[in-house]
C-alpha cells in the first residue's frame, strides 16, 4: 500500500536560461513553450532531475506583474507529468489548476503600503473546496523594524559607497534588499510554507499545503521579487 510522505523538505527555485522544448510539444502548451525555471530540492545533484519543471510561452521580455503570463509545472522525472497551470486571472491574481482542469487554488498578491497605516505585503491561496486561507506576508515584524530603525546608517553607507564606486570605476551594487521572510499560515496547522530570503530556500509542509499550489507560490514569489 503506499502512501503519501507529508515530511517537509526544502526546495528553491532555479531560474534558468530559457530551454526550448525537445521533441512534440504537448497539446496544453503553446508551440514556443521553453522551461523557464526548475523546482530543486536543496541537496540535489546538478545531474539529478528536479522535482519539476517550469513551463512558460516564449517571452521577449522578462515575467513582470505588470505583464503576467501563464505558466505550467511539470514533473521533473523522465515521465514529464503535468502537475498544474497557473493562469493570470486579474490584477495580481492567479488560478491554479490541476492537470485535468479541476480548480485548485485562487492566488493573490496585495500590495503593501505605509499610509494610512504600515502593512506589509501579503500572498495569499484560497484552496478550493477549503474554507481555510493560506496567508503569507513578505518580510518578519521584528525585521521591518531594524530595516527602518537602522536606514539612516545603511543609507549614508549606500550612498557613499555608491559614490566611491563612480570616481573608481566599480560596477558593484551596494544597495540593501528589503525583508523578505514570507511564512505561508493554514489554520490550524501552522507554518505550510516558509520562504528564507537570505538563501532563497523554501520549506514546505506536505501536510499544510498541496505541493502544486505551494510550487505555484514559490514561482510566483520568486519572480515578483526579481522583476
Amino acid at each position: 500500500m503506499n502512501t503519501v510522505d507529508h515530511t517537509p523538505y526544502t526546495f528553491l527555485i532555479s531560474a534558468n536560461n530559457p530551454v526550448p522544448l525537445s521533441g512534440p510539444v504537448p497539446p496544453h502548451l503553446p508551440p514556443d513553450a521553453e522551461t523557464a525555471a526548475t523546482v530543486r530540492r536543496t541537496g540535489q545533484r546538478p545531474e539529478d532531475p528536479p522535482l519539476a519543471r517550469v513551463v512558460t510561452p516564449r517571452l521577449n521580455r522578462p515575467w513582470s506583474r505588470k505583464a503576467p503570463v501563464p505558466f505550467w509545472i511539470h514533473s521533473g522525472g523522465p515521465d514529464d507529468t503535468l502537475l498544474c497551470s497557473v493562469r493570470p486571472a486579474g490584477q495580481d491574481t492567479y488560478d491554479v489548476h490541476a492537470a485535468d482542469g479541476t480548480p485548485l487554488a485562487h492566488v493573490t498578491r496585495h500590495p503593501g503600503r505605509f499610509l494610512p497605516w504600515p502593512r506589509r505585503v501579503r500572498w495569499t491561496a484560497d484552496p478550493a473546496g477549503s474554507s481555510g486561507q493560506v496567508t503569507g506576508r513578505e518580510g518578519t515584524w521584528w525585521g521591518w523594524l531594524a530595516y527602518v530603525v537602522t536606514s539612516p546608517v545603511w543609507f549614508l553607507w549606500v550612498l557613499g559607497m555608491t559614490l566611491f564606486s563612480f570616481f573608481d570605476g566599480s560596477p558593484d551594487d551596494f544597495t540593501f534588499g528589503r525583508p523578505s521572510r514570507t511564512r505561508w499560515h493554514t489554520p490550524g496547522t501552522g507554518t505550510a510554507l516558509d520562504y528564507r530570503g537570505r538563501r532563497r530556500l523554501y520549506r514546505h509542509d506536505p501536510g499544510g499545503l498541496d505541493a502544486r499550489t505551494a510550487y505555484a507560490l514559490a514561482v510566483l514569489r520568486t519572480w515578483s521579487a526579481s522583476r
